[in-house]
């Protein structure tokens, strides 16, 4: 019973510490998203209602709902006139690939 007890009360904790982490994560990719990306920022070029960005370059995100595997492909390789996000620092492009789908959902 203790055991059981215990196990749950860890992935409980667990849970919560993960959730603290994707929160920040996602913030964190919000402002990196608006302001703060380089080679550019994303929301020069890119609609998303949530971010308060109304770019006319880029696509919809909103309409489109691209998932991670799509964003980091597309960041990574850059497509038309994107430039590529390769040299960004990974966790800074993570935080933008978990804002964005979150957002656009």
């Amino acid at each position: 019973m203790i055991k059981h007890t215990l196990s749950a009360l860890v992935l409980s904790l667990l849970s919560t510490a993960a959730l603290a982490t994707d929160t920040a994560q996602i913030a964190h990719g919000k402002t990196l998203f608006n302001s703060g990306a380089q080679p550019i920022a994303c929301a020069v070029c890119h609609t998303l209602q949530d971010a308060g960005a109304t770019g006319a370059i880029g696509p919809d995100l909103n309409e489109i709902k691209p998932d991670a595997e799509r964003l980091r492909k597309t960041m990574m390789e850059g497509v038309g006139v994107m430039p590529s996000f390769a040299a960004m620092d990974e966790a800074d492009r993570e935080a933008i690939i978990a804002y964005v789908v979150q957002a656009s959902q």
